[in-house]
């Protein structure tokens, strides 16, 4: 996985978060495999997909993010979680998004290397100046602090950030949201055999059920 960030990830050296959990899940179903999480940067995954050396299976990713949205270049489990990213803005200056004009001449808050939606299609809304940082609670610090119009995070990850650091009453979450999406586990065609015997794992009603109730848990939805 290369998303080290709240509820996923609360904790990468104690092997805290929604990520870790899924995983033990998974190890509990998956008889013939056990899996082993572990956070590869997001330059370094690209590189390792384009020399064709992935030595295992990327979870919490979705198709858009690697240009497969026909899901033709690699394997995709069936989703395991829904997630919503949202335009945050500050409560004294809201920001309501109606269209991705509706960002033309804002400084928007994002993470280096991510994909977003609007914001890739430079051509037609050019005035939109994009503003890099390597994490979301540096995202919303810089809404906090009005270095920004608006900032694009998880719903799950400002909810988790704003309860831990008591910032419940300073954000301001657009009617629309930027996109709501679904999070599954990628394979390359190499692992075929492997995955195959992940996705029976997936597949189990038992897992299923369990699945929920640990995602109600981090306030997620399967």
């Amino acid at each position: 996985m290369y998303h080290n960030k709240p509820p996923y990830i609360t904790d990468l050296d104690a092997r805290e978060g929604l990520y870790f959990d899924i995983v033990r899940l998974i190890n509990s179903h998956a008889t013939e495999l056990q899996f082993d999480l572990r956070f590869i940067p997001r330059k370094r995954l690209d590189k390792l997909l384009q020399e064709a050396q992935l030595p295992g299976f990327i979870l919490g990713v979705n198709p858009a993010w690697f240009g497969d949205i026909k899901k033709q270049k690699y394997l995709w489990s069936s989703p395991l979680m829904y997630d919503t990213d949202e335009f945050v803005s500050h409560i004294e200056h809201p920001f309501e998004y109606y269209h991705p004009s509706s960002l033309s001449g804002n400084l928007v808050g994002t993470i280096a290397g991510y994909y977003y939606r609007y914001l890739d299609q430079k051509n037609e809304y050019s005035k939109v100046q994009r503003v890099d940082v390597n994490s979301e609670e540096a995202l919303l610090e810089m809404v906090l602090k009005k270095r920004v119009n608006v900032a694009i995070v998880s719903r799950s990850t400002t909810e988790h950030l704003a309860t831990k650091n008591g910032w419940k009453e300073v954000f301001y979450f657009s009617q629309n949201p930027h996109e709501t999406y679904y999070r599954a586990i990628m394979a390359p065609e190499s692992l075929k055999a492997e995955f195959t015997l992940l996705q029976d794992a997936l597949d189990s009603e038992l897992f299923k059920k369990q699945l929920v109730t640990l995602l109600k848990s981090y306030h997620l939805v399967y």
